[in-house]
């Protein structure tokens, strides 16, 4: 099957933080794209020694579902000297570009346990952004969100997670490694998570961004007996191209 290829048009491109940029792309031809929540989409960038250059990012749409969506919106970490976040930076609103897409089964499933643990750092919080609509409706699980950075300044669509954390199932945890700040946790998203107890019987999880925090949750929640089926993973890897 052939995979989907979209012409997208910039439409913004804002800092939400001093090191991320949010960017909406309309879609031009097809219209519109059919995504399920925590998925992703590729652009392609040119060619290097003959080979297409393409990267990947999350979509951060906050829909009631991915029908026919007219837009993408996503968010990239600035890479000293990598030409993707070079040029997704410097992009002025009309650019016109190439993308394919969706891709990835960071999903919320249709049959859900008790706990679901959505644990990211950085950019890595975008798909969860994406559930928030699911989130709301779903009120017979309970929803853990883990965000990760290093100081309250790089974080970002706190106002989404902080309402959608209104609901008594859905619970916000904000996790600081460099600082402290009222209403967030002072260290390492492993280390909120393990506060949690994370039970194999009750819980699966989610882990999205820094690939040393994926694995490393990963192995914490192998030696408490979770199954590769439970724990859903997906690494951002930040490349100078």
């Amino acid at each position: 099957m052939a995979i989907p290829s979209y012409k997208v048009r910039l439409e913004t491109n804002e800092p939400i933080t001093p090191n991320v940029r949010k960017l909406v792309f309309r879609l031009e031809d097809p219209k519109t794209i059919t995504y399920k929540q925590g998925q992703f989409v590729s652009f392609m960038l040119g060619t290097e020694d003959g080979r297409p250059i393409k990267r990947s990012y999350s979509i951060a749409n906050m829909e009631t579902d991915g029908v026919d969506s007219t837009y993408i919106e996503f968010v990239i970490s600035y890479v000293e000297g990598g030409k993707a976040s070079e040029l997704f930076f410097n992009a002025e609103p009309g650019k016109e570009m190439e993308m394919t897409g969706p891709f990835g089964l960071l999903c919320l499933t249709e049959e859900l346990p008790k706990r679901v643990f959505l644990v990211g750092t950085g950019t890595g919080v975008a798909p969860y952004r994406s559930m928030i609509e699911q989130m709301r409706t779903r009120t017979d699980t309970e929803f853990h969100i883990l965000f990760g950075a290093q100081y309250l300044e790089d974080m970002f669509y706190l106002d989404d997670f902080k309402a959608v954390a209104l609901l008594d199932h859905v619970h916000f945890h904000p996790c600081l490694s460099r600082e402290e700040k009222p209403g967030c946790f002072s260290g390492y998203v492993q280390h909120k998570l393990a506060e949690l107890n994370p039970n194999p019987e009750t819980d699966i999880a989610y882990l999205c961004g820094n690939p040393n925090m994926v694995d490393e949750v990963f192995e914490m929640l192998k030696d408490k007996d979770f199954g590769v089926k439970q724990v859903k993973r997906e690494k951002y890897v930040f490349s100078r191209f």
